[in-house]
């Protein structure tokens, strides 16, 4: 009888995975064309890739779009939390891992077509009156960092993109793979505007909270490289940013 309830004591113990797929809360936002709601369904370059990954691994959670700094906030505070698209700094590998690019792009001052602002540096735009930027995005930190007095946060992109066409601000500080639709949104097109200055690189990546399972990263990764490796990845870039070279390469960095 000893024997017996061994038996199915390991008979049961084997049948149980070694390990279990871990259960995401998968969030992204309004960055159209990466990230956007249409009818309350995720879409853009970025969903569609997560999506293809999703696929690959026999990943079924969902994508929810909540605004930026809530995202923000559940993954700096829960462990297995996916937010995406993340622009790589050196702070946020510290803080997070990270897998792609899945884009590529640089973070830009913009000014109306007809504005006098002459930018050559960073310190010159210290001198504009006002700077819109997305409250807690990366174009914000980005301009804490360098010490900017004059920044005027607003919730939305598009509601920076609006300050600017009304002439409320001097600037609008985002990026360049963005601003064409959130113009469009308001009412404008890239005509209306001009760049005048880069601040600097945006490299794209899907970032992991600290408590996710490293293998579970790892699968992403694999994922993403296979992607990229069969032409899907490729495919999909040109959909959204036919104009652009998609970035090949694929790295896991940070923790």
């Amino acid at each position: 009888m000893k024997f017996f309830t061994h038996l199915v004591i390991v008979v049961f113990l084997s049948s149980i995975p070694l390990t279990a797929q871990a259960t995401l809360n998968i969030y992204t936002e309004e960055w159209a064309p990466i990230s956007f709601s249409v009818d309350g369904k995720p879409d853009g370059l970025a969903v569609q890739v997560v999506q293809e990954i999703q696929k690959r691994i026999d990943n079924q959670d969902p994508i929810k779009v909540v605004p930026w700094a809530r995202g923000w906030k559940i993954i700096t505070e829960q462990p297995n939390t996916v937010l995406f698209t993340m622009t790589r700094t050196a702070e946020r590998e510290r803080m997070f891992s990270l897998i792609g690019p899945v884009a590529v792009g640089t973070t830009n001052f913009y000014a109306l077509k007809n504005s006098n602002l002459k930018i050559n540096s960073i310190e010159d735009a210290k001198q504009a009156k006002a700077i819109g930027v997305y409250r807690s995005s990366v174009e914000e930190q980005l301009l804490i960092e360098h010490r900017f007095s004059n920044i005027a946060p607003s919730s939305t992109p598009l509601l920076s993109a609006k300050q600017l066409i009304k002439q409320r601000i001097d600037l609008w500080c985002n990026a360049n793979l963005t601003a064409p639709s959130i113009l469009a949104e308001a009412g404008a097109s890239m005509d209306d505007v001009k760049s005048l200055y880069t601040i600097s690189a945006n490299h794209l990546y899907i970032a992991f909270s600290q408590g996710t399972p490293s293998e579970e990263v790892d699968k992403w990764k694999q994922a993403l490289i296979s992607i990229k490796a069969d032409g899907t990845f490729a495919q999909i870039y040109r959909r959204w940013l036919p104009n652009d070279e998609p970035p090949m390469a694929t790295e896991r960095i940070g923790l």
